[in-house]
């Protein structure tokens, strides 16, 4: 991300995200808001779009520092592919 922090997510399951990791560079507020940020992120199918990642991101109560809820669901589209 250009000006902003390291985030990778990585994906695994069958035909959903069945578990997310997010890893990276980055700071969150409250720090325990990782663990949502990743249930927000599961169960979703691999055809998931851009627009509906966002919004279950956006339900999670938290400050992304350094990226934003947009990039966090571009990361997640890449660990798809």
């Amino acid at each position: 991300m250009p000006d902003g922090k390291l985030v990778e997510v990585a994906v695994s399951g069958t035909d959903r995200i069945e578990s997310a990791r997010i890893t990276g560079d980055f700071f969150l507020e409250p720090p325990e808001a990782r663990a949502e940020l990743e249930a927000a992120i599961e169960g979703h199918s691999f055809e998931v779009d851009r627009e509906t990642l966002v919004a279950s991101i956006e339900s999670v109560d938290a400050r992304l520092i350094g990226f934003d809820h947009d990039h966090l669901a571009e990361a997640t589209l890449e660990a798809i592919e």
